[in-house]
């Protein structure tokens, strides 16, 4: 029995993604070994949210972040 591993993602970079009610999910640039496409950076609620996971240090990571919790 092997493990069935998602292999495809349609999110584009730096755009807030809702994958349930109150979770939305960014996509980070840095695809690697470790990241498949890049890092995934969660926002938890509305208004005032908790950043799951904020990425590496990436300016364009950190201002799509921001835009999604204005």
């Amino acid at each position: 029995m092997s493990i069935p591993f998602r292999k495809q993602d349609s999110v584009p970079y730096g755009e807030a993604a809702e994958v349930a009610p109150l979770v939305r999910r960014i996509l980070c640039g840095n695809p690697g070994p470790f990241t498949f496409r890049g890092t995934n950076t969660y926002l938890i609620g509305r208004g005032e949210v908790t950043v799951l996971h904020p990425g590496p240090e990436d300016a364009r990571h950190l201002a799509a972040i921001l835009r999604a919790t204005e």
